[in-house]
């Protein structure tokens, strides 16, 4: 761990912030928010539920978002929610793989989703690992699995635009692993399994104290630099 370490420990919880602001998802969310013809109710609606299909993307990440984000712009209704991903996920480009299971997952998210008051939102916003914990039941998931964790990022994002506070990422929510940070971890280290590797990111964490989800934004920005 010291060699990542030590090319990490210059960063802090504020530098990290400063990465997400300036990403492309958060920067397409904020846009969305600007330009909402709808309720911030229906706005978390739209973004926790593409958050829980972003998966196996037919392109990048920050593409499907800006996609999503100019579509949503057109919902305004509820009840238009799921016309609304089945026609990004047919007709759109970036997110055409497995539009069945991402359907099947829209529908479990609806039949579930009550939140209908600003205070229940805020509630969730400040304890963001119940938050996590409420949608790996609904989706039948672990609670560190990537699409729950984030889709808890996502929500934040969110929360800053309707509450105009920061709230910190609890430290005990999971970094989501992807090949990103596995390839880091094997940079690092000789042999790993699952376990190790989130291991590994749980006491990188610590010793950097930054909570995980931030840190991901730090190693995100980095990485081409890290994995020389």
């Amino acid at each position: 761990m010291g060699k990542l370490y030590n090319k990490l420990k210059k960063y802090s919880i504020e530098d990290a912030i400063k990465f997400e602001e300036q990403d492309r998802q958060f920067l397409a969310l904020k846009n969305l928010y600007v330009n909402k013809k709808f309720q911030d109710e229906l706005y978390l609606l739209l973004i926790i539920i593409n958050a829980l299909i972003s998966f196996q993307l037919s392109w990048k990440w920050e593409d499907y978002w800006e996609e999503f984000s100019v579509k949503s712009e057109e919902n305004n209704k509820i009840e238009d929610v799921y016309n609304l991903f089945e026609d990004l996920l047919k007709n759109g480009k970036n997110n055409r793989r497995f539009v069945d299971m991402k359907l099947k997952r829209v529908e479990k998210f609806l039949n579930w989703f009550s939140f209908e008051k600003s205070e229940d939102l805020e509630y969730f916003y400040k304890n963001m690992d119940i938050l996590a914990k409420d949608l790996a039941k609904v989706m039948n998931q672990k609670i560190d699995a990537k699409t729950i964790v984030f889709a808890v990022k996502m929500f934040s994002y969110w929360a800053r635009n309707v509450f105009w506070y920061l709230q910190n990422f609890p430290g005990n929510l999971m970094i989501p692993i992807d090949s990103r940070l596995e390839n880091l971890y094997k940079k690092y280290n000789w042999e790993w399994s699952k376990r190790e590797i989130k291991n590994y990111y749980i006491e990188l964490s610590k010793k950097l104290n930054i909570s995980l989800l931030h840190l991901d934004a730090i190693l995100w920005v980095n990485y081409v630099e890290l994995i020389k």
